[in-house]
């Protein structure tokens, strides 16, 4: 078995990241919706940690009724933490504050059941915890009720866990394609760590139900992993909340400009992910279609690395969901791949005309990272920059 000091120092570690990112996540002044549900994602962990300690520091027999009772609220806190982490990414993702929570009462349906596992917890008798080996049969109607309900409710719980996964890959699909709409740039905005997290708690996931059902079925697990598993269940978690505290604490939202001064108030109901029809005729597409391409050729307006979609709206004084209209149903394309598709070809001429390096042309025509400049030269050229280079014409 794991000493219990491991655990135990174990969890004061986790404890403490918690409170610390709990702390750094109310400080901030801006964007309270994403960060106040993450705040309340750690405090969960803060309440889970601390009884985890207690139970490990109470080691009189007398108390283990009491300990085992008061041990049984972290049921709730474990039970927020999948919707508090829904919540903080929708936010994170979101171009506003999105439909309002009250009307989606039934994500407070699986924490009050868990409430509701507390108050019947706390109504077992104190004779219970004094026996051991106590067999199912043996127990009252009452008590038999309770053990089966909380399966139910732990049915419950890995149910909802899949179902806000499966929520939170939806939203960071959409949100990658809402980002290709709105930047030339994606790479800093990317949440490649939400999927990491996500992927991670899938496969954790996936292992705790596999463990149950060998419990179940009677099929031996490995035994190291049997001897091992609070210690491994304790550093799993931990790693979970490291990732997340490092990268949530200073994590901005990802659908809004940088700067302040785009887009203008008025303009925020323009940036909505899909159009309706308007009142932008085929002609006017075409006269801002003539525009954008001038913006391109004559003043090089891709060369900026943190172009957005808002900045070529204004450089052109056309509104940014006209712009929007435009690329997509006449220029055929997302701003992403429009702008970079400009970015490639001024690359091309460079290589073939100048014998500047590859990562100084690549931030000359506007990519921030040699990474992503070959990632896009790849697509659209079907070769690298080094290949390309090494393939012209020798003078």
């Amino acid at each position: 078995m794991v000493d219990d000091k491991y655990l135990l120092a174990l969890s004061a570690f986790h404890l403490g990241m918690a409170l610390f990112c709990t702390n750094q996540l109310l400080l901030h002044q801006r964007h309270q919706r994403v960060y106040v549900p993450l705040a309340l994602f750690f405090v969960t962990q803060s309440v889970t940690e601390m009884l985890s300690i207690l139970d490990l520091v109470v080691v009189d027999e007398s108390y283990d009724y009491v300990v085992s009772r008061f041990n049984s609220l972290h049921v709730p806190a474990v039970f927020a933490q999948p919707l508090l982490l829904w919540l903080y990414v929708r936010a994170l993702t979101s171009e506003d504050n999105g439909p309002p929570i009250r009307q989606r009462l039934w994500h407070a349906v699986p924490i009050l059941l868990a409430i509701s596992m507390v108050v019947l917890f706390w109504t077992i008798p104190k004779s219970l915890f004094a026996q051991n080996d106590l067999e199912f049969a043996d127990l009252s109607q009452y008590i038999q009720a309770i053990l089966i309900y909380f399966q139910l409710v732990e049915v419950l719980f890995y149910i909802q866990v899949t179902l806000y996964l499966v929520l939170i890959m939806k939203m960071l699909s959409r949100y990658r394609a809402r980002l290709k709409d709105l930047f030339a740039t994606t790479e800093d905005r990317e949440l490649t760590w939400v999927w990491w997290i996500t992927t991670t708690i899938s496969a954790y996931l996936l292992l705790s139900v596999a463990e149950i059902l060998a419990d179940l079925f009677g099929i031996e697990m490995f035994q190291l992993f049997s001897d091992a598993s609070d210690l491994t269940s304790g550093l799993s978690s931990l790693a979970i909340t490291w990732v997340i505290g490092i990268w949530g604490v200073r994590q901005q939202p990802g659908l809004m400009p940088k700067t302040h001064s785009a887009p203008a108030a008025a303009e925020q109901e323009l940036v909505a992910a899909k159009y309706e029809r308007s009142a932008l005729t085929d002609d006017h597409a075409t006269r801002i279609a003539t525009k954008i391409e001038r913006a391109m050729t004559k003043d090089l307006l891709y060369r900026d690395s943190n172009l957005s979609l808002w900045d070529l709206a204004k450089h052109i004084s056309v509104t940014s969901n006209y712009v929007s209209q435009t690329l997509n149903m006449t220029l055929q394309s997302n701003f992403f791949d429009y702008v970079n598709k400009w970015r490639i070809q001024d690359a091309v001429k460079q290589l073939h005309d100048t014998d500047e390096t590859i990562l100084v042309i690549a931030h000359d025509v506007g990519f921030n990272s040699r990474s992503s400049f070959y990632n896009a030269f790849k697509r659209e050229m079907n070769t690298t920059p080094s290949a390309l280079r090494a393939a012209r014409p020798a003078p």
